[in-house]
């Protein structure tokens, strides 16, 4: 764990209406004076609550992170709201067989899998999340392990999922590499991550530790804990992906819906300037993907 500081949720608000210029400072020029005038608002009240209101923002590395977040991870969680459906319809076109779910988390693709009809291998490093996935998906195996050195055989599975996992990896080479040796030939796999826009926007894996709400105006202490999400640009998807006897099948890249961008934490605040800055943007990276039946 470490402190990586305090933010003023002044420079925050004035960070989202900075994004929400720079998309339309030459397409839409006129769109720029209203969020003028709200960072000149911000401005005027830069130092009186809630503007002056310091949060404290700890990092986790990812195991210890994930074991706090783990009783609250399922939701609500936007993104996997945004994923949920577009894993679920990926998933459904393949005839049930085995699966592996890696990085399976508290075991939501597995309960989805699992109901298919499914079997399920599901592989985590974090005991507090196989503790969770084993209560969800009784019927499902689970294995402590690292999705670089997966504890499945060589060709044994048929389809790989793994949601919302790979941008807490380095070296995405090996982490495919390994989905490509457990599956059979003709196998599918589906990943699914945060969109490299949305990493590169400052988008990390923040998470509650109660389900108390500070109360800002009151000033209550505030908390930002998260698990950094490193910037993997698309194309180092595909140079792994193409590595190894993997083929892509499909690439999908939801976006921020009205839906999404309402959970953002500036929505309540500064409605049009969180619409503006965030909506339509990519989301979310899926990849859909399948392994040669002639394998090199």
């Amino acid at each position: 764990m470490a402190t990586n500081g305090e933010l003023k949720v002044a420079n925050y608000l004035m960070a989202v209406e900075g994004l929400a210029m720079i998309r339309r400072i030459v397409t839409d020029p006129g769109a720029l004076e209203p969020r003028a005038n709200e960072i000149a608002m911000i401005i005027r009240a830069v130092d009186q609550p809630p503007l002056s209101t310091m949060i404290d923002i700890i990092r986790h590395e990812v195991d210890p992170g994930y074991s706090m977040w783990a009783p609250r991870y399922d939701g609500p969680n936007p993104a996997i709201e945004t994923e949920e459906p577009v894993f679920t319809e990926l998933v459904r076109a393949s005839r049930p067989g085995v699966a592996l779910d890696a990085a399976c988390g508290t075991g939501r693709h597995s309960a989805i899998l699992s109901a298919m009809g499914w079997d399920v291998i599901g592989v985590d490093a974090t005991d507090a999340m196989l503790e969770r996935a084993r209560a969800k998906v009784p019927d499902a195996t689970f294995h402590q392990g690292r999705m670089q050195a997966l504890p499945v055989d060589d060709a044994s599975v048929d389809l790989v999922v793994c949601g919302l996992a790979l941008s807490h990896v380095e070296d995405l080479v090996p982490v495919y590499a390994e989905f490509a040796r457990v599956l059979r030939p003709g196998g599918r796999a589906v990943t699914t991550d945060m969109h490299p826009m949305m990493t590169s926007t400052g988008g990390m894996a923040a998470f509650p530790v109660t389900d108390k709400r500070p109360d800002v105006a009151a000033g209550e202490p505030m908390t930002i804990n998260y698990v950094p999400n490193l910037v993997h640009n698309v194309h180092e998807y595909v140079a792994a992906i193409v590595a190894t006897d993997l083929e892509i099948v499909g690439c999908h890249e939801p976006s921020v819906s009205e839906a999404t961008v309402g959970s953002f934490p500036s929505y309540e605040a500064f409605p049009d300037a969180t619409r503006e800055a965030f909506l339509g943007l990519p989301y979310l990276l899926i990849w859909d993907l399948a392994k040669r039946t002639t394998v090199s």
